[in-house]
């Protein structure tokens, strides 16, 4: 069995009044688990894709899940999409590869500072997210100052991405694990660039948790 990952925006500020990590993970599963109740929720869609999922307010109105669909709920899909970018980055065109490899890095790859480009290039070259640790059981804590350097190199990443197919689809192994056509990569990658948008437009910052 392998990590899952349960991605939600948070509304920072009613997050942090939240006295205690143990405390603040206790309502984060809470809430996590409240959209997932489909008895609670019937009009709900089946999770046969990537969607939002949010509470009724005015019951809980500081969250909102992401649900990736079919790639992107188990935390071996992010792994194996950072194993298919190191196959093909070389590949990539300087400015591209900056801004993916400082866009994926913070949030699931960690694979940059022994990757680091030389020959950086384009305006994510000097765009640099560096976050603070998560706490014990987080799988990601991006506060909302993140976000918005994220949502930088996420426009970046997302003029460039159909760019990414003819390398991906020549030089990416397929041995094995998962994520191995560009549809599911690209699909993955833009699951995260939603979620820094919608988290950006409303000034909140990004959590993941084990579920």
């Amino acid at each position: 069995m392998g990590i899952c990952i349960d991605v939600l925006i948070v509304d920072w500020d009613h997050l942090m009044s939240v006295p205690g990590d143990d405390q603040r993970y206790g309502i984060l599963h809470g809430a996590a688990i409240s959209v997932n109740d489909e008895d609670a929720w019937p009009d709900r869609s089946p999770s046969v894709g990537p969607q939002w999922l949010w509470p009724s307010p005015p019951d809980a109105d500081w969250f909102g899940k992401f649900d990736f669909g079919a790639v992107g709920s188990s935390y071996k899909d992010h792994f194996w999409a950072g194993e298919r970018w190191e196959d093909i980055r070389a590949f990539v065109a300087p400015a591209v590869r900056s801004a993916v490899d400082r866009f994926i890095d913070p949030l699931f790859w960690g694979g940059l500072e022994y990757m680091a480009d030389r020959d950086a290039e384009g305006a994510a070259a000097h765009v640099s997210v560096v976050l603070p640790d998560a706490p014990s059981d987080h799988l990601l804590w991006c506060p909302p100052e993140a976000v918005s350097l994220l949502r930088l190199l996420w426009d970046s990443v997302d003029a460039e991405l159909a760019a990414l197919r003819v390398p991906f689809e020549r030089y990416a192994g397929f041995g094995l694990g998962r994520v191995k056509d560009f549809d599911a990569f690209a699909g993955l990658l833009r699951g995260w660039g939603d979620v820094i948008g919608q988290a950006q437009q409303r000034g909140w910052g990004v959590v993941g948790i084990r579920c």
